[in-house]
């Protein structure tokens, strides 16, 4: 009876498997998609949104800074800048006065300094700061205004290599203004193993977006008019 011997193993070159262990993992990653920290609609603690039976609420007001609640409601480190990359706005650490116009071609932001001093009235309280949106950079839907992301910040405090900033506006019932923030890490890695505190190899992650609500409360009443300083000065105090 003649002897059977087993096939012969076939030795697979070490670059396919490679090759097959990346496309695995690309596989995985875009089975698992992008992932998400946060919610895309406002805090239930915001109150309600108001809505509208075709397209959006008017947006447009006086807003307060800085916010009544939610992201910086509570104050923010000395060395941390709220609203990286001035998006949705330049703020700053200190009271403020926010103007937002819409028109059906665009969104205005205003904002100025609040001095309260009564003998005193500087340029900050006076001058506005200036940044407009076109209606091509945001859509509306959900009762909200969502604003097209655009590379902002520095990446690697996120963990990746790329970093995309946009953001949304919802009107709240109470008269106040939902803001929120929508960080998009992207070009993120991860090493395929690990050991002794050293990392062999990279393969690719999801993405990962941050959202961070803000609510600004009513000042007043929305308008075209430009709203009064709010300060305490008098008439021949120091300043205009």
């Amino acid at each position: 009876m003649p002897c059977l011997l087993p096939p012969a193993r076939r030795r697979v070159p070490l670059a396919r498997v490679r090759l097959a262990f990346l496309f695995l993992s690309c596989l995985l990653v875009t089975a698992c998609g992008p992932r998400t920290n946060g919610s895309p609609t406002p805090p239930a603690e915001f109150g309600a949104v108001a809505g509208k039976l075709l397209g959006c609420p008017p947006m447009q007001g006086v807003y307060a800074w800085p916010p009544a609640a939610g992201q910086y409601s509570t104050g923010f480190a000395s060395n941390q800048g709220p609203w990286e990359g001035g998006i949705p706005f330049q703020v700053y650490p200190r009271e403020m006065q926010i103007w937002l116009q819409q028109t059906e071609g665009k969104v205005i932001f205003r904002a100025r300094m609040i001095n309260r001093a009564a003998n005193v009235r500087d340029k900050g309280a006076l001058e506005w700061s200036y940044r407009e949106y076109s209606s091509r950079k945001y859509s509306c839907s959900g009762n909200m205004l969502e604003f097209v992301a655009v590379e902002s910040g520095p990446a690697s405090n996120y963990g990746g290599s790329g970093l995309q900033r946009g953001f949304k506006l919802a009107r709240l019932k109470d008269g106040g203004l939902a803001v929120g923030v929508k960080t998009i890490s992207t070009g993120r890695s991860s090493p395929i193993y690990s050991w002794g505190g050293q990392s062999y190899g990279s393969m690719p992650e999801s993405d990962v977006t941050f959202w961070a609500w803000s609510k600004l409360a009513s000042m007043g009443p929305a308008g075209d008019a430009e709203p009064a300083p709010v300060d305490a000065y008098r008439a021949g105090a120091a300043g205009r």
